[in-house]
């Protein structure tokens, strides 16, 4: 069962009515209908639909405040992909984040919605706790675990919060909502506001069962990964400037464990298919450890569709609208394999360039870029009857002509539904699928000391096998190959050094999580400690093919995080400190 959205909060800063005639007065004078007092929302019923409110909160993304998937900041923040749309004014704020240049803690709408919405969502499971907790067990027999759903919501997202502006407001159930005036943002160190959300996701495997009849609510094995991934980014300890002075070995450690505690139980694997993850008739299967859930035909006009995404369709028949998202000349150019299937690495971005279904086809390349972007001239969604042309992008002159692939559906597709001037579909949002859990596990296994960076390679190998067994559908009218599709297994040869297999572990998890941007490639740098040097190298490069990021520039200890809103530190009275270098 997906779990919907029952309950609407609406919440405001301020509401000021100006009343110019007496005929005003009069749209005031209206007898209430009904009065619900506090204590009337305090039965259990009422508790668990406020319950399934903070579920809903998870979903009220929008294309202003796309805070699940996180593309602008992740993959078009991290060169991954370009802003897409009408010109660089269209959402000019993902413009911002895409040069850095030009990103400000003044005006910025979508980091400034994006705080809101989350901090919104923060609320609705602080207001579900504080009723489970006036609450017995005997009163509403599934409480305890209620409980631990709500830390797992409530950790999920402060981390969010967290890979984007580092320094949050921590706020629990607790604490009265008069107090929330004279918290700050710097009561937690950056280490100390790790551990409170690890703290969270424990609390959550105390409370959870191991099988969930709803799909939408986590089980434990999936707090277990999460608590994981939790440990993997706070293992890397930064400095004040954002610059990594460390990695602790403990935490790695912590999270092999519970890599292996999970994986030995088999209670998820990887698709036979690659293709599976990306099509609304496979959610909730084996690679889903959690998802948001979306709807269609609920009773409601809309569904709970991914308005995140819903700028992200082309622009040609079938769609129409907005053509934002395009993956990077860089990043197709990463697909290309050696003789024996192998990423090129640092010699990855040179000639020959990949621009299209001429090019896939000359050219060795990893199958998984005809799973990730509409190429010119390659089928579109493994439907060979639609080929990507000139009337796919918006504005290819100055963002090329790749399309994003895996958050898009077919137009005929069942999930998928227009929605005034976007598009969107019912398709879950996985938040964690579980290639991504391997990549972290083979991430600790490297850098936990002494590494372990041997056991990496069956695991790295296990994803890659998966991509060689992924072209079936891959294939041109006519049944033939739609590209070179060469891709091969790492040897132990290639994992004989620390250095080589960092190198493979983090290639990887571009090919394989590019595009998917939660938490996207952006917060990958930023946690390794490489974000400056790669995203300028970056520049320098792709501002020769598209000539409007020739104002890009990263700036060291100040683009690693986004700037706290200006208008939430004047809300604060100054209690909120900036981020460096704003």
């Amino acid at each position: 069962m997906k779990v919907v959205h029952l309950i609407k909060i609406l919440t405001a800063a301020s509401i000021v009515l100006v009343l110019h005639n007496s005929c005003s007065k009069k749209v005031l004078d209206v007898e209430p209908q009904g009065v619900v007092t506090d204590e009337d929302l305090n039965t259990p019923e009422n508790v668990e639909k406020l319950v399934i409110a903070a579920y809903a909160a998870q979903a009220n993304d929008f294309w202003s405040a796309p805070f699940q998937d996180m593309w602008p900041w992740g993959s078009v923040g991290g060169g991954d992909a370009y802003k897409g749309g009408g010109g660089i004014n269209d959402q000019l704020w993902i413009h911002w984040l895409e040069v850095k240049t030009l990103n400000s803690p003044i005006g910025n709408p979508g980091n400034e919605v994006t705080y809101k919405y989350l901090y919104a969502a923060v609320s609705r499971i602080n207001e579900a706790l504080r009723r489970l907790n006036l609450l017995t067990d005997a009163d509403l027999p599934t409480r305890q675990q209620r409980i631990a759903e709500m830390h797992f919501l409530r950790a999920n997202t402060y981390f969010k919060l967290k890979v984007l502006f580092k320094h949050i407001v921590f706020v629990d159930e607790t604490i009265p909502k008069e107090e929330y005036v004279d918290l700050s943002n710097t009561q937690l160190s950056d280490q100390e506001g790790w551990q409170w959300i690890v703290d969270e996701f424990k609390l959550a495997i105390d409370g959870l069962p191991d099988v969930q009849a709803d799909a939408g609510r986590p089980r434990k094995s999936a707090a277990q990964l999460f608590l994981a991934k939790t440990l993997v980014f706070k293992a890397y300890v930064q400095d004040d400037n954002h610059q990594v002075t460390s990695i602790t070995s403990s935490e790695l450690n912590e999270a092999i464990q519970l890599f292996e505690q999970v994986d030995a139980a088999h209670i998820y694997d990887l698709w036979e298919d690659f293709s599976f993850n990306f099509e609304c008739v496979h959610e909730n299967g084996k690679e889903s450890v959690w998802a948001i859930m979306r709807s269609l035909n609920d009773g409601t006009a809309d569904g709970r569709i991914d308005y995140g995404n819903s700028l992200n369709s082309p622009v040609s028949a079938g769609y129409g609208c907005c053509g934002f998202f395009q993956p990077s000349t860089n990043l197709a150019n990463a697909f290309k394999t050696d003789a024996n299937g192998l990423p090129l690495f640092d010699s990855y971005n040179g000639a020959p360039t990949i621009n299209s279904n001429v090019d896939v086809e000359a050219n060795n390349m990893d199958p998984r870029i005809a799973h990730t972007i509409g190429l010119f001239g390659m089928p579109w969604k493994y439907n060979p009857a639609i080929i990507v042309d000139a009337s796919f992008p918006r504005v290819p002159d100055q963002y090329g002509t790749n399309m994003g692939m895996k958050d898009q559906e077919l137009p005929n597709s069942s999930c998928w539904r227009q929605s005034e001037a976007f598009y969107g579909g019912g398709r879950n949002t996985d938040v964690m699928r579980y290639a991504d859990a391997l990549l972290y596990w083979a991430e600790a296994l490297v850098e936990t000391s002494p590494s372990r960076f041997a056991e990496a390679l069956p695991i790295i190998n296990r994803i890659r096998q998966r991509a060689m067994n992924s072209t079936g559908r891959l294939v041109k009218g006519d049944g033939s190959p739609s590209g070179k599709y060469v891709i091969g297994l790492y040897t132990a040869g290639d994992f004989a050094t620390q250095e080589q297999a960092r190198a493979a572990v983090r290639f990887e998890r571009r090919l394989e999580m590019a595009m998917e941007s939660f938490p996207g490639r952006h917060f990958d740098l930023v946690r390794w400690g490489i974000a400056e040097e790669t995203m300028n190298a970056y520049y320098a490069v792709e501002k020769t093919r598209r000539s409007y990021l020739v104002e890009g520039g990263y700036t060291k200890g100040r683009d690693e995080y986004q700037p706290i809103p200006q208008i939430e530190i004047t809300i604060s009275k100054g209690k909120l400190q900036q981020n460096p270098g704003y």
